[in-house]
């Protein structure tokens, strides 16, 4: 449990809650038995419940996932007080570490601490969306590296790839669409707790627009996505059609040219070529003539 006081605010967060912090929760907070009841196992959706004199936020931070190259959903429990923001999670959470690193600055710390508990959850908040913007960063990585291969004659290696990133993006736009319903929620529900300061309506609209802003992100990403998967789908089609074409030229110019030799060969009494003087010579000129002129033909159509 990691606790931060400041201004008479208090940031409260657990990592890994166990039973003993949950009795803890009821022996000093006024919290119903069934929020209590839905702090440890997952729930099963994002929302956000009003009580008399406290908000209930189950919302889930997009973590991205090295070894499995996606991006997973990490659930965050939220129970906001007039005077407490309480953090309970059962997965670590990288944004709320550095959040904490950063309150060690006395400046930071008491900005932070400077208003109401609406203004330090919109903080908190607001570094989350922040870290899982700069996560981008590797989406957009990818897809330049993606891009860069195609055109360079590695576009059958590519299919993978544009399908893992593609999970990528759309495991992470599954994981923040909510959050644009919860942030209208709290919006709405700010004046249960916050009546008095009609400011703090203007940060959860600010968390709004930078909701809009991360999903126009991950959108153009998306279309990028689709757009080069499209283009790596007709390279390929084209160097298909290419070695077919290649081939099927091939085939028309070797079956008339064996089909000559094979008739000149045969050995009968009425053979006008077979025995006499370089005859094998005369064959395989007759060959070659044949194969030019067919090369002659597909030009003239312009096939080659």
């Amino acid at each position: 449990m990691n606790t931060i006081t400041e201004n008479n605010l208090t940031w409260i967060d657990i990592e890994k809650p166990t039973h003993k912090d949950i009795e803890w929760l009821r022996a000093n907070f006024n919290f119903h038995p069934i929020t209590l009841g839905e702090l440890i196992p997952p729930s099963k959706r994002e929302k956000v419940e009003q009580f008399n004199d406290y908000l209930f936020l189950v919302m889930y931070a997009p973590i991205y996932q090295l070894k499995k190259r996606t991006t997973e959903p990490v659930e965050l429990d939220v129970l906001i007080t007039k005077s407490h923001v309480i953090t309970l999670h059962n997965e670590h959470i990288e944004p709320l570490n550095i959040f904490s690193e950063s309150l060690k600055k006395i400046e930071m710390k008491r900005r932070i601490f400077s208003a109401t508990s609406g203004h330090l959850l919109y903080f908190i908040i607001e570094d989350i969306l922040s870290f899982a913007e700069r996560q981008l960063a590797h989406i957009s990585k990818n897809i330049s590296m993606i891009e860069d291969n195609i055109f360079k004659n590695i576009s059958r290696d590519m299919i993978k790839e544009v399908s893992t990133i593609k999970r990528d993006v759309l495991d992470f736009r599954m994981t923040i669409r909510p959050l644009y319903r919860i942030f209208n929620s709290l919006h709405e529900k700010s004046h249960i707790l916050w009546s008095d300061d009609m400011d703090i309506k203007v940060y959860f609209t600010d968390l709004i627009g930078d909701y809009n802003r991360l999903w126009h992100e991950i959108d153009n990403y998306a279309d990028t996505l689709d757009a080069l998967e499209k283009t790596n789908i007709n390279l390929i089609n084209d160097k298909t059609n290419t070695i077919v074409k290649t081939f099927t030229i091939m085939s028309f110019l070797t079956f008339p040219a064996m089909l000559v030799a094979t008739i000149l060969q045969i050995n009968t009494g009425t053979n006008p070529i077979l025995g006499r003087q370089n005859d094998f010579w005369i064959i395989l000129g007759i060959v070659v003539i044949t194969i030019l002129v067919m090369l002659t033909y597909f030009k003239t159509r312009k096939w080659l």
